[in-house]
């Protein structure tokens, strides 16, 4: 159970490779970070960690540990995680060190050194290999991004540098400033990390830009890293001649299914990653995990480099250039048609910078880049999710049919697929397209209903590997372009947008807002701009409660103040703080006052009628049952119990049709057949209350009667004219808006013999 498992990935063997795990544990398990052991067999694996999250008895709930195992090409690999008290973990060989000066701050990973300046992000200077000193101090110009006719850089001015990492094993730096105009004015705020490991020559650089300024929309025209090593200049000790040193050798490879190599020794060498590149290109990978491979190689008589961009072909367009002058990284080359840069959007980028001798086969650079593209990662077992589960809810069953898992496989997969640097991530919906919702244009379900939650939890039930990157990728795009970062207008600023065209022209409602996958994505990585987003997301979501319609029982829809009550609940048992727990209990509050106002949660929907709206209000009864998980003694507790149990009874006899299937919305002109899983998920909690199985049993009859699509049609790849190109069409949202529900029902169904009929037969 306490086994860390790497799957059969690359052909090539990796030593000392740099891995990273986020590792859950009970309460009262772990107390001292250091007495985790990772085992090899009989051998201790230096470790390093971060406590990421505790419970309220101080002992930590979540940990993030880094270790550097060996890794054998073409096979899986087990290691071992134990607590004890009694063993240290062994030190590192190649330790790493990290130095605060007045210039910045100083990493040395034991073959690579290099400085992160605090005067403007680089991203990096001063860069030693081997104790050689390569090209110049400053071989990088910085990000410049062009908007509006104009240039803006992060070559100079004033920036913030943060340890979020120190060592032994990894060293990860975050920065924050702004880009500088020609004449020195701050404008566009950006973020940055580092990250460095011990023993290696490469590094990780990520950079983002955030338009959190006063103008509703910029025009992105252009974005640049140069590298210019100045030839000739810092020759080593060997008394090589100047023009010996000063003639580079260039390289660049790009691929999808084997990485075809160009090399040059005068002639220039670029591409672009281009609408008609990524139309015309054929893929069958999995594109949250990995579509391809995108790098430059410059190298002279002193050193080399490789440059790697991360999912480039999912972030299109790009573009490299290598010449006998160095480098241009094109994140949005100058050539691509202009993009929309609309208030409280960003964009992160992450690059891989192999700094390596002269003589370093570019097939071993290859090799680590797509190391870069595609890393190894280490699954948890099901059962120590089960037992160690941070998430309280039951999500963990041991038995659930293994056809269910099929549908759920065919269900997160087949969602449309959208390459686009602002696309990524995210997914259109033909239903909400049909709606006529985006005004012509494709509507984007901005993750609808919690993707990154929906795939961590899911990841964490079958261990596969695609599903957590799905997670990761999902969040990723919800932190740069659907979370607002900035607007004057308070209840849109920090909050999610809903799912509307080009992502972010519509407005943010409590009802599609969500907490959870952004802590997911905190606590599966560490990286803390997740844990401030949810943060940001609640806020927004508390300033939305204080609006009279929100305070008032029956006067907004059933879902809105249901949703922020599991984004708030969701807090709670992330992070502890007792404010959400507040926030929570008097949101409850107003619903137990709704229902006895009018003993039953109606909501308004035309001018003359408040009808029962069965996915709406079994969303809600969802919600109350995650407050149970945070309090469950005491009056308010029974108040909710009680009230769970009769409004699942008063939506059995007042939303069902005469074939015992729910329909739609109580209106003679809704009543549509529309079994919903929320409606499972609602059955299922009132069976927990009252130990009822005819509650299962109603449940199962609605499961019988929905036939789980698999999310994606069939249509030809094209390109969209916000500047995507999608591939499938039909619900972006569906594995989101079913998964819970359907794993929360099942696990109570299948012990009871009540899906026996939907098991395989052999």
């Amino acid at each position: 159970m306490n086994t860390l498992y790497f799957e059969k990935i690359s052909r090539f063997d990796r030593v000392l490779e740099p891995v990273t795990v986020s590792i859950p544990f009970a309460e009262g398990i772990l107390s001292d970070p250091q007495a985790l052991i990772i085992r090899d067999g009989e051998t201790l694996l230096p470790v390093q960690s971060r406590v990421l999250a505790t419970w309220p008895d101080s002992s930590i709930k979540w940990l993030l540990v880094h270790f550097q195992p060996n890794l054998l090409g073409n096979t899986d690999k087990t290691l071992y995680f134990e607590i004890d008290e009694t063993r240290r973990v062994s030190e590192s060989q190649t330790g790493l060190t990290v130095k605060k000066t007045g210039r910045g701050i100083e990493i040395n990973t034991g073959p690579l050194s290099f400085l992160v300046p605090n005067d403007g992000f680089l991203p990096v200077q001063d860069v030693s290999l081997n104790g050689a000193t390569l090209w110049t101090d400053v071989p990088f110009s910085g990000f410049t991004l062009r908007h509006n006719g104009r240039d803006l850089t992060t070559l100079s001015g004033p920036v913030i540098l943060e340890l979020e990492e120190a060592g032994p094993l990894k060293a990860v730096i975050l920065v924050k400033g702004k880009h500088r105009t020609g004449a020195q004015v701050p404008y566009l705020d950006f973020r940055g990390r580092i990250t460095a490991y011990a023993g290696k020559p490469y590094i990780e650089v990520e950079y983002q830009f955030i338009h959190a300024e006063e103008e509703a929309e910029l025009s992105l025209e252009g974005l640049e890293l140069a590298f210019r090593p100045h030839l000739g200049m810092n020759l080593q000790a060997n008394n090589t001649k100047s023009a010996e040193a000063g003639s580079a050798k260039l390289a660049l490879g790009q691929g999808y299914y084997r990485t075809a190599i160009q090399t040059s020794e005068d002639a220039p060498l670029e591409m672009s990653l281009s609408t008609e590149t990524i139309l015309y290109q054929e893929n069958e990978h999995f594109i949250d995990s990995f579509y391809g491979d995108f790098w430059v190689d410059w190298r002279n008589a002193q050193g080399g480099m490789t440059l790697s961009i991360y999912q480039a072909h999912q972030n299109f367009p790009k573009a490299l250039r290598v010449t006998q002058e160095g480098i241009t990284c094109a994140l949005y080359p100058q050539d691509a048609p202009p993009a929309p840069l609309f208030q409280g959007m960003a964009k992160t980028h992450r690059l891989q910078l192999h700094f390596h001798t002269h003589d370093t086969p570019i097939e071993e650079c290859s090799v680590r880049s797509l190391q870069f593209q595609l890393p190894d990662r280490p699954a948890l077992s099901r059962a120590w999710f089960r037992e160690h589960n941070p998430w309280r809810e039951a999500f963990f069953p041991e038995q659930i049919p293994d056809r269910l898992i099929t549908v759920l496989n065919r269900l997160h997969d087949n969602r449309p697929k959208a390459l686009g640097m602002f696309h990524f991530g995210d997914a259109p919906d033909a239903g909400y397209t049909n709606q006529g919702r985006g005004q012509g244009a494709n509507v984007w379900v901005n993750n609808e209903y919690d993707r990154p939650h929906a795939c961590a939890l899911y990841y964490a039930l079958t261990g596969q590997r695609r599903v957590l990157d799905s997670a990761l990728v999902s969040a990723r795009h919800w932190l740069d372009v659907d979370l607002c970062h900035y607007s004057p207008n308070p209840l849109y600023h920090g909050g999610l947008k809903i799912h509307t065209r080009y992502h972010v022209t519509g407005g943010v409602t409590p009802s599609h807002e969500w907490t959870e996958g952004f802590l997911d994505a905190y606590f599966l990585t560490g990286y803390t701009e997740a844990l401030e987003a949810a943060h940001s997301v609640a806020e927004n979501i508390l300033r939305h409660l204080q609006r009279p319609e929100m305070r008032r029982p029956g006067a907004t829809s059933v879902r809105e103040g249901g949703w922020a009550l599991r984004a708030l609940v969701g807090m709670y048992i992330g992070t502890g703080e007792d404010k959400w727990k507040y926030e929570a209990r008097r949101l409850a509050d107003l619903y137990l006052d709704w229902y006895d106002a009018y003993g039953a949660l109606l909501a308004p929907y035309t001018s003359h009628s408040m009808p029962r709206v069965t996915f709406m209000i079994s969303l809600t009864i969802n919600s109350f049952a995650r407050y149970l998980l945070i309090e469950d003694n005491g009056d308010r507790a029974e108040r909710i119990k009680k009230l769970i149990v009769e409004t699942v009874d008063d939506m059995l006899a007042h939303c069902i049709g005469p074939d015992g299937i729910a329909y739609y919305k109580e209106l003679p002109s809704l009543r549509r057949t529309a079994p919903t899983y929320h409606l499972l998920e609602a059955l299922t909690h009132a069976y927990r209350i009252t130990g009822d199985i005819g509650y299962l049993k109603i449940a199962t009859r609605q499961f019988a009667a929905m036939s789980p699509d698999s999310g994606a049609g069939q249509r030809a790849k094209y390109a969209d004219p916000s500047g995507a190109v999608i591939d499938g069409e039909g619900g972006g949202r569906v594995f989101a808006d079913k998964y819970t529900s359907l794993l929360i029902y099942a696990g109570a169904a299948t012990p009871l013999g009540l899906l026996d009929w939907y098991e395989y037969p052999y």
